[in-house]
């Protein structure tokens, strides 16, 4: 299995770029840590950094798996004054709740473009997608408010196309897509160790499941439900 972006790979042990190795505090739970080297970065950091949400603005986040959970913590951190979680499973909205949702809307009790408009009577500054689909690529961009920022998050297939319309264009909305958000990985892996060490990210309740290593290919399938947040291997387990 080849590696990706420069870190990642199932392996107890791998050769690295020097770019993709930073020190962190030696206090910091490693199974914890691990964590912020993918998901976490990339909902965090497209909050903080893609989209610079700024205290009091109203977001939005489709998809509340580990990255949409972490870009709801991510706007929580960046004090977003309203932060609305959407999702189709009852639990994972309740667990957006504790990292920092004011509102949720479960998605399968109707169009949830609708129902952002109705509770924030005209649309949010920023969208986050967190799944990969074309109709919720679309959605997070039918629900910005004037001047407001869609921010694609979800790995969407290759070949898919997104269709938009051009008359919302007109209200200066944007849409952007974001790549292990924006990191500045030297600066922001100690600095979000520091964040979840001073009790600001939430970490602990990403994990759903500690798994063996050659339980993997189960952590797959269970990762195509939609159900758990996050599995970690731990090598010595």
């Amino acid at each position: 299995m080849n590696q990706y972006l420069n870190l990642s790979s199932f392996a107890e042990q791998m050769l690295i770029h020097e770019h993709a190795c930073v020190a962190i505090r030696k206090d910091m739970p490693l199974d914890r840590a691990a964590l912020i080297g993918c998901s976490v970065t990339t909902g965090v950091g497209a909050v903080i950094l893609t989209s610079n949400v700024r205290p009091g603005e109203t977001v939005a986040v489709i998809g509340c798996g580990g990255v949409g959970l972490a870009a709801i913590n991510g706007a929580a951190i960046a004090g977003a004054g309203r932060i609305i979680a959407i999702d189709r499973v009852g639990s994972k909205l309740n667990l957006a709740k504790h990292f920092g949702a004011t509102d949720v809307i479960n998605a399968a009790d109707g169009d949830a473009v609708a129902q952002v408009m109705e509770l924030t009577k005209g649309g949010v500054h920023h969208s986050f997608e967190a799944i990969g689909l074309k109709a919720t690529a679309e959605q997070s961009f039918q629900m910005l408010a004037r001047g407001g920022t869609a921010n694609i998050i979800g790995m969407i297939p290759v070949g898919t196309k997104i269709e938009l319309a051009g008359s919302d264009f007109l209200g200066e909305k944007r849409i952007q897509g974001s790549i292990m958000g924006s990191n500045r990985f030297p600066i922001d892996m100690p600095r979000f160790v520091d964040f979840y060490m001073s009790g600001r990210l939430k970490l602990d309740e990403l994990i759903s499941r500690r798994i063996k290593l050659e339980q993997v290919n189960e952590a797959f399938e269970e990762m195509k439900t939609g159900e758990l947040a996050r599995s970690v291997i731990m090598f010595d387990a």
